[in-house]
């Protein structure tokens, strides 16, 4: 009996996450975006969203790799930010209208100029409470990685989900890290994690930017 007590308070628990957090388990539509040649006349250049495959330091069960070869990447760009998202697109204000799975890519045509990322992140914990789990676990990396457009040029993020070796997950659930550089061709930053943790992270309820949904 007690078993199935804490059988059934588990499949609540993750039945409340995936209420809120996108780790890549539903496709969605993007939006499509107006077509326009990287040409320097018209001051625009190319960006390249490079999605690798994920990819493990250490081994996983079958079941997992197999829910992983799936997964996908929610983000958004408007004006001059790029927003990666691990926490449900409800949450924010920001139009998050891009899905790319694992081992594909997008192209953009975009404006010449400079250009920031920001991830949002989550440790993922049990809870009954939507609005408890994402104080105690997301926060945002604000601003974490710049690049540039040039007219008539190819700039590449690209993106390596990485189930990390030294990482702690709960109840199960394996969050890869997006190890992210950025590439012009010839020389490529070196990589960063746009959704861990780090000294610079915003937890949830200290962040008072723009890209949180707060109802009115």
């Amino acid at each position: 009996m007690l078993t199935s007590l804490r059988t059934a308070s588990l499949r609540i628990a993750t039945l409340s996450l995936l209420a809120f957090c996108s780790i890549g388990a539903f496709a969605q539509d993007a939006v499509p975006q107006p077509a326009a040649a990287p040409t320097a006349e018209t001051g625009n250049g190319t960006l390249v969203i490079d999605v690798k495959p994920f990819n493990s330091e250490k081994d996983l069960p079958k079941k997992v790799v197999k829910q992983l070869k799936s997964g996908m990447l929610e983000w958004g760009i408007r004006d001059r930010q790029l927003v990666f998202t691990l926490v449900n697109k409800r949450f924010l204000d920001f139009p998050v209208n891009h899905t790319t799975r694992y081992g594909s890519s997008e192209q953009l045509s975009l404006p010449a100029g400079e250009y920031k990322i920001t991830g949002v992140g989550i440790e993922m914990s049990t809870g009954f409470s939507v609005d408890k789990i994402l104080e105690r676990g997301a926060f945002f990396n604000d601003d974490i990685l710049t690049f540039k457009i040039e007219p008539g040029k190819t700039t590449t993020l690209n993106i390596n989900p990485m189930i990390k070796i030294d990482r702690t997950f709960a109840v199960n659930f394996w969050m890869p890290s997006l190890m992210t550089s950025v590439s012009d061709g010839t020389t490529a930053t070196p990589e960063v994690a746009l959704n861990d943790r780090n000294d610079k992270s915003i937890p949830w309820p200290q962040y008072t930017g723009p890209l949180k949904f707060v109802a009115k």
